[in-house]
């Protein structure tokens, strides 16, 4: 039993450390203050956390790949 509850212990700090370590990634993508406006805006719809988060971070990614792109076209461009 008491194995058990060591297993169950560890299963819950290592997901405690992922959402925590989620969190920061976001916080490091969005910053403080739009983290704080999501967490603000899902208090009504607590569920849709993750969700928000993951489409905040696509967008970022979106963005940052669509500046690459663009950056790249630019260059091509001016080559030419």
């Amino acid at each position: 039993m008491n194995r058990l509850r060591t297993l169950i212990l560890a299963l819950a700090v290592r997901a405690q450390t992922m959402t925590v370590l989620g969190y920061m990634g976001v916080i490091s993508l969005i910053g403080v203050e739009a983290l704080v406006v999501v967490l603000g805006f899902t208090t009504v719809f607590p569920i849709a956390i993750p969700f928000v988060l993951i489409a905040v971070a696509a967008a970022w990614y979106g963005r940052d790949r669509l500046r690459a792109l663009w950056t790249a076209i630019k260059s091509r461009r001016e080559r030419a």
